[in-house]
């Protein structure tokens, strides 16, 4: 038995055939995403919803030509965007990058987040796991609707992932981990919430229809003889935690261009932290912004061009990474790194660099700082995800930057003082799509029962964004 997961991110869109039966991978393929289209407004993150169900079904298509013994087909996605489809305009997915409710609104002192925050008190968002932000749906949805009054405010509400699943079989049909982070759920009773989208004046928008269960089929798709079924559009990042190998009472420090720190838990209580659906009614408590890959790729910038200043040419960053890892050692106690160099809630005023003296400013001292920061970082957040730390059994480090940089798990580990493993397989999201086809295919009876068959192969070719 063959299923095909499907991998909706930034950059690629990514297949992966796998064979159920002999618990491995066949192939992967993977295609450019589409680009979005040029606007003036710097705010604003549209792509051509069209373009990519083309793409989605030119890599099934592709598939079922060649194997027809293929069942069904899993969809992993970028989260927080929408697509709004009214008749006469053309569908556009607007992306979690959007930002237009940072916009000035006509006829008010302030952006539209700013008012709808006036207007929406964090208690109203309790229940719904996340809070007003730039990157959620609905706040995007209310600045476009009140940017333009000829749209109508009855238009089809979809999540990336239902609108390709309805393109596929009719039916707007989505998984509550793709609805919730566009705000439009109540995470601890599962269920649309029509009383956030009344309180914002969208009360006529057509909501899509939540899944009934993580597995459930969503209709089929007809593709060279072959009858596909379809299932719920999944979060790329539960499908990466999933795919990390996390049990209860584990925390997750995930590290990529981005990074979250996360706890597995089954019940839904309210802290300083989102709640996210989970996989079998368990919710993930996550805090995002944290420092990652790409806060690191700050100090690799400034050595690359003192570097370009010397010699005329930038080196290449992956180089310069080469390079780092080579003059790593032990950290010296008084130079200090704050690595929080994007701006965020969290660290309104960026990261610094001090307690440089005469002898301690070297490449290798300058990164085992940053990394000590970081791992500091993790572990104060870790604190806050509602759990007492020594009810904390271990930290799973998950993502392309623990990987590739074992000093950082080290240096969470002596911060922590808990025992930090790296996720079960480097490509967590085709181990997450692996186990989730093994239950949608009938072959396991749940999640736990995929831990006795093991994806026997890996390949570093498939991996989702968050």
């Amino acid at each position: 038995m063959k299923y095909l997961g499907i991998d909706i991110g930034s950059s690629f869109i990514k297949a992966v055939l796998l064979d159920l039966d002999q618990y491995r991978m066949i192939s992967t393929r993977k295609s450019r995403s589409p680009q979005k289209e040029k606007n003036c407004d710097p705010n604003i993150f549209e792509i051509p919803a069209e373009e990519m169900v083309d793409t989605v079904r030119t890599l099934i298509n592709g598939y079922t030509s060649e194997y027809k013994d293929i069942q069904g087909v899993l969809i992993s996605t970028q989260m927080h965007g929408f697509v709004y489809s009214v008749p006469g305009r053309k569908d556009m997915y607007v992306s979690w990058q959007d930002m237009r409710c940072m916009n000035p609104m006509e006829g008010y002192e302030g952006s539209y987040l700013e008012f709808l925050q006036e207007q929406i008190s964090p208690e109203d968002m309790q229940e719904n796991g996340v809070y007003l932000k730039p990157s959620l749906g609905i706040c995007n949805l209310y600045a476009m609707l009140q940017a333009d009054k000829s749209l109508p405010g009855d238009g089809k509400l979809y999540t990336l992932g239902s609108y390709l699943i309805h393109a596929l079989t009719g039916n707007n049909i989505c998984h509550v981990m793709n609805a919730a982070p566009m705000g439009i759920v109540n995470v601890k009773q599962h269920s649309l919430d029509y009383r956030i989208m009344t309180l914002m004046g969208m009360e006529r928008v057509q909501l899509p229809v939540l899944a009934e269960d993580d597995y459930q089929i969503c209709g089929t798709y007809r593709s060279n003889g072959c009858e596909l079924k379809i299932h719920p559009d999944y979060g790329d990042m539960q499908v990466a935690i999933l795919g990390s190998g996390v049990q209860s009472g584990d925390a997750v420090a995930n590290v990529a261009t981005g990074a979250q720190v996360i706890r597995h838990a089954e019940d839904f209580h309210c802290g300083s932290y989102e709640i996210r659906p989970y996989f079998e009614k368990g919710y993930l408590y996550t805090i995002s912004n944290m420092p990652a890959g790409r806060n690191l790729d700050v100090l690799v910038k400034f050595i690359s061009e003192c570097a370009g200043l010397v010699t005329g040419k930038e080196p290449d960053m992956g180089i310069v990474w080469e390079k780092i890892h080579s003059c790593l050692g032990e950290a010296d106690p008084e130079l200090k790194v704050g690595a929080s160099f994007y701006k965020n809630p969290y660290f309104p005023d960026g990261g610094y660099i001090s307690g440089i003296t005469h002898s301690n400013l070297h490449i290798g001292n300058l990164f085992m700082a940053a990394f000590a920061d970081m791992a500091e970082t993790y572990w104060k957040f870790i604190r806050q995800l509602g759990e007492r730390p020594e009810n904390i059994s271990r930290i799973i480090c998950s993502g392309g930057v623990n990987w590739k940089t074992p000093q950082l798990r080290y240096s969470l580990e002596q911060i922590s003082k808990k025992k930090c493993v790296l996720s079960t397989m480097a490509d967590e999201a085709l181990s997450g799509m692996y186990q989730l086809a093994m239950v949608c295919s009938g072959k396991c009876a749940n999640l736990e029962e995929c831990r006795k068959y093991p994806l026997q192969e890996e390949k570093d070719e498939f991996k989702g964004e968050s």
